[in-house]
């Protein structure tokens, strides 16, 4: 498994438990007083009493949520999750997957017929969340679903999390995935006073005011500083760091060889400093200086060494504080040269052009993003043809969109099937759409299994949309989980519907929390049914507003209920509008009432219809009125019917009044029964009458 693991085995019982490793070999920075080897002698940890972080890592730990440290570079996120898994799983395995492998990681027997407890650990997470194989919310799902227990784990530096939540529709998975879990927020120790204390106690005399105890051990400060000071002082070593810092800013996740380096360095030096006389002597020189730890720089250097032994030579990783630094952790964040982007990806492949085009894209630089994806795909790269189809799409490209995903759908690619799909439903090719959504679906794409349920769903095939949303549910897929439960709560089937649609509010699905709120609405729970649709309001959820201002409503609190149904009513929901209508009417707001009325009769809602054709026959409008009651008697509305029956019984069309009288009483509306039997008896109809429906 050495090539899906970064701690090798041949079995998982043969991996490492989480007792006989150390922080410094799963990420945590080397220092002075603890490395690889002497952990637990000179190298005590602080705890992280500031936002209860070791408290709340121990509870959600024994959760069943990917949990998250994010926080600056440095701040110790490694060193305390190391620990608190320690406390709490010493005994389970650990899996360190290597980046790009998660797919086959996660089927691979090994490590899914393994019933022990496993700690799968995910250092720097943005690196897992891009790319190809990348970590999404129906992924983690099937690593969840081991028979065994399953403890995902991650940190996060702050800045890469604020660039993850951009980009648009192209990485809504990622956003679902971050926002579904358990995120323990963490801060530098110089933050907090009682931190502070405690690093100096346990370590005298090694942190300086407006550092943390993480940045002092690792002797990031003088490395920074270093760094700031060679713009200077010393260009050429500035040159080297801030081209090794650009190449994994860009997205390059593979270290830069060394003849690269020196080449880009040459390169750039020319563009940025011409009178400087530098040669290969003098980078060659500047690199040796920066992969060099310095003193009072603990064990770490400015770059990081590996051996490439395919190409015999040196690669090089920039220390992540640099990095961090560069984008705006600690100063102001420095662009990277547009011209860097082509220089480092000249001969590239197709999987690097891609990666490089998700690092432009989460940079905001979308047409770079596009030119490398565009660059991807002409030499077949599937996943950045999908990329490209869906950035054409999305500005308004639609042709040649669905181009770029046809070639990507036909080369297998499930994604582009599933965005397929989707275009064609859209515009009404469901045959076809449900042919792509098949092939995604079999292919075990979550997303293309829930657009084939609810498209199934759609025409009446109800019992195999369940089938296909059942399976995208137990994928982990929230549309799916909410779907079903949506399904099952219409066909009566309200325990196992709650149970699913509990499960999709957890994780922050407003139409869950919505359709919950009506579960528990409809058996009489209206505390908790009021719970629900508050949350999905505050959430920015139309019907969870209108149903929140019914419920008011009903109980009298009548300025929160407007409130509410403003709110709804201003997003277009025309249930609000009427019933912001009703509200006005029955406090006197005759004017406001119509208007609300008006509003929602335009976009169909037979109600408002037929109460504004009540209010307009009230004051005489007859005509008008007339005109309103019949377009919501011809849609099925029974109080429409009968009104109409009124107005014509009134004006004297007794013939048609007792036409819309009897379809409405054959419906079961007793209004109409009544007046129905009023006309046969004033026509002497008398037995009639007494038997009308």
């Amino acid at each position: 498994m050495s090539d899906l693991i970064k701690v090798a085995s041949s079995s998982a019982e043969q991996l490492p438990r989480v007792c006989d490793l150390d922080p410094y070999l799963l990420g945590a920075t080397n220092s002075v007083f603890g490395r690889d080897g002497h952990y637990g002698n000179g190298d005590g940890y602080v705890a992280r009493t500031a936002n209860e972080v070791d408290r709340r890592l121990a509870r959600e730990l024994t959760g069943h949520r990917l949990v998250v440290v994010v926080g600056p570079s440095k701040a110790g996120k490694t060193r305390s999750l190391y620990e608190a898994v320690r406390a709490v799983y010493p005994t389970a395995r650990v899996a360190w997957p290597c980046i790009g492998t998660l797919d086959v990681f996660v089927a691979d027997q090994r490590i899914h017929g393994f019933e022990g407890v496993l700690v799968v650990w995910l250092d720097d997470l943005h690196e897992y969340l891009t790319g190809t194989a990348a970590l999404t919310p129906g992924l983690l799902s099937k690593l969840m679903s081991r028979p065994g227990r399953t403890i995902v784990v991650a940190t996060l530096r702050s800045e890469m999390r604020s660039q993850l939540r951009g980009g648009g529709e192209l990485h809504a998975d990622i956003r679902r995935l971050l926002g579904q879990a358990s995120t323990i927020e963490m801060a530098s120790t110089a933050e907090d006073p009682v931190e502070t204390a405690a690093a100096n106690y346990a370590y005298p005399e090694q942190v300086r005011a407006g550092y943390g105890l993480g940045e002092e051990l690792a002797g990031a400060p003088e490395l920074l500083t270093c760094y700031d000071d060679a713009r200077a002082a010393d260009p050429v070593l500035h040159t080297v760091i801030s081209t090794a810092v650009d190449w994994a800013r860009i997205g390059r996740v593979d270290p830069i060889p060394e003849p690269v380096l020196l080449a880009l360095v040459r390169q750039r030096l020319r563009n940025t400093r011409p009178e400087l006389d530098v040669d290969d002597g003098a980078v060659t020189a500047a690199i040796t200086h920066a992969r060099t730890p310095s003193p009072g720089a603990g064990r770490t250097a400015a770059l990081l060494t590996a051996n490439l032994d395919d190409q015999g030579v040196r690669g090089y990783r920039p220390f992540d504080y640099l990095v961090a630094a560069d984008d705006g952790q600690h100063h102001s964040a420095r662009p990277v040269p547009d011209g860097f982007w082509t220089d480092a990806t000249r001969d590239a492949t197709a999987a690097i052009l891609f990666e490089v085009g998700n690092g432009a894209y989460f940079r905001n630089n979308h047409k770079l993003a596009t030119d490398l994806w565009q660059k991807a795909a002409d030499q077949g790269h599937t996943p950045a043809m999908t990329n490209l189809g869906t950035v054409l799409h999305y500005r308004g490209d639609l042709e040649e969109a669905e181009t770029w995903w046809h070639c990507a759908a036909a080369a297998g690619n499930t994604t582009a099937m599933a965005k397929l799909g989707t275009v064609l439903q859209y515009r009404g090719d469901l045959e076809e759409a449900e042919t792509w959504y098949r092939h995604a679906a079999a292919d075990g794409h979550t997303n293309a299994m829930t657009a084939l349920g609810i498209l199934l769903q759609l025409r009446g095939d109800l019992e195999e949309a369940e089938t296909w949303l059942r399976r995208a549910a137990k994928d982990g897929e929230t549309n799916a989980i909410t779907v079903l439960g949506i399904l099952l709560r219409q066909r009566g089937d309200l325990e196992e519907a709650e149970t699913w649609l509990r499960r999709a509010a957890e994780d922050g699905e407003t139409n869950a929390m919505t359709n919950l709120g009506t579960v528990l609405h409809e058996r009489g729970d209206l505390d908790e049914a009021e719970t629900c649709w508050r949350r999905a309001a505050e959430d920015g959820n139309t019907d969870a507003m209108t149903n929140l201002g019914i419920l008011l409503h009903e109980r009298g609190d009548l300025d929160e209920a407007e409130t509410w149904y403003r709110r709804a009513a201003e997003d277009g929901e025309t249930t609000a509008m009427t019933n912001l209508g009703i509200l006005l009417q029955e406090r006197g707001d005759l004017d406001e009432a119509e208007t609300c009325w008006r509003h929602a009769a335009t976009d169909g809602n037979t109600t408002s219809i037929t109460n504004l054709g009540i209010l307009l026959h009230e004051r005489g409008d007859l005509e008008e009125a007339e005109t309103w009651y019949r377009r919501a008697a011809e849609d099925g509305n029974t109080d429409a019917m009968t009104n109409l029956g009124i107005l014509l019984h009134e004006r004297g069309d007794l013939e048609e009044a007792e036409t819309w009288y009897r379809r409405a009483a054959e419906d079961g509306n007793t209004d109409a029964m009544t007046s129905l039997g009023i006309l046969l008896h004033e026509r002497g109809d008398l037995d009639n009458g007494s038997s009308a429906p």
